[in-house]
């Protein structure tokens, strides 16, 4: 019978593992965050911020966009802000007319757009959310709403086009004769819209 005699030679190995560090880089004038990536190396820029991976994640793989958190310019250190009204994170566009829900049917209580109607001056008044102003965002940006018969989006009375860029310059006003129940559609560029008559 032949014994076999295990010999064991153990090393003190040491391996070095690069720590991956993930920062923002936003815009020094507005504080908008216009980027998030990882570095080996530590980023002395003025124009980033360190975070940690669990934001990195959430950035990285959507749960968090890029315009739900911003960075507090106002003092140093600069600190990160994140929205908590996510109700106001610009979402997909898509292809399907939604009807605008009048306001006092909806709990909506900080619409993306809020469009008002007064029946004494036949006017039509389109605004943007102030805290939406800061916002970029790349792709469509033509707004088209259609007035129509009431929840009859083949009953056209009126169509009103103009660009988001438009709408954050100024509040979109038009002359509109609308005596009776009359709704509004539209292709969804934000979440929330909402329609109040006077």
């Amino acid at each position: 019978m032949v014994q076999e005699t295990v010999v064991e030679d153990y090393f003190d190995l040491t391996i070095d593992i690069p720590v991956i560090k993930y920062y923002i880089r936003f815009t020094l004038e507005s504080g908008t965050v216009t980027e998030v990536f990882p570095s080996h190396n530590d980023i002395m820029d003025n124009d980033c911020i360190e975070i940690d991976s669990d934001m990195a994640d959430d950035l990285l793989i959507g749960v968090k966009t890029l315009s739900s958190i911003k960075v507090d310019i106002s003092k140093t250190p600069f600190k990160i802000l994140e929205n908590q009204d996510y109700d106001l994170v610009l979402t997909k566009i898509d292809n399907v007319l939604h009807r605008v829900i009048e306001k006092k049917w909806s709990n909506i209580s900080k619409p993306d757009i809020q469009i008002t109607y007064s029946r004494k001056e036949e006017e039509l008044v389109f605004k943007i959310n102030p805290s939406l102003k800061e916002m970029s965002w790349p792709g469509e940006k033509e707004m088209i709403f259609l007035i129509t018969g009431y929840n009859d989006p083949n009953n056209l009375k009126e169509m009103i086009k103009f660009s988001i860029d438009e709408l954050v310059a100024y509040p979109q006003k038009f002359k509109c004769k609308l005596r009776s129940k009359f709704s509004i559609f539209t292709r969804r560029l934000f979440s929330n819209y909402t329609l109040e008559i006077k």
